[in-house]
């Protein structure tokens, strides 16, 4: 019984087992992700740990995602309704239509309360022919 039992174990992980599918090279570079525009790099160094209050997302908002010189941008607002001024850190994420991470980008704006503050992020990166401005952060 105990050898039926090892037996069927041992089948079941071997059925999980992927043959004859390729190891990933470990000197592959950036440029080697499959599906990405020819050019176009996934972001090597993408932070972790990120800033993020979501009860400060509602004030800071992406107005206009964009080309810039040497990569890609994205512009906003950040509005503080608070009685005292407020200095937010805002993380960008630039991705393509498909979410895979191709740049990354922060700032720090000071708002007086009662106003609003405009705000700018850039990355220099290839930009994909759909590139999107994902508000990573606001802290």
């Amino acid at each position: 019984m105990l050898l039926g039992g090892l037996l069927l174990a041992t089948a079941a992980l071997a059925g999980c087992t992927a043959t004859g599918a390729p190891s990933p090279s470990p000197t592959a570079s950036a440029s080697d992700v499959t599906g990405l525009p020819k050019g176009v790099q996934q972001a090597t160094d993408v932070p972790t740990d990120v800033v993020n209050t979501p009860a400060l997302r509602g004030s800071v908002e992406i107005t206009e995602c964009s080309a810039a010189d040497g990569g890609w941008k994205a512009e906003g607002t950040a509005k503080n309704t608070g009685d005292a001024a407020k200095t937010y850190t805002i993380t960008v994420f630039f991705t393509t239509d498909h979410g895979t991470v191709i740049g990354t980008g922060d700032t720090k704006v000071d708002v007086e309360p009662g106003k609003t503050e405009d705000w700018t992020v850039a990355a220099k990166l290839t930009p994909a022919p759909k590139t999107l401005c994902v508000l990573r952060g606001v802290g």
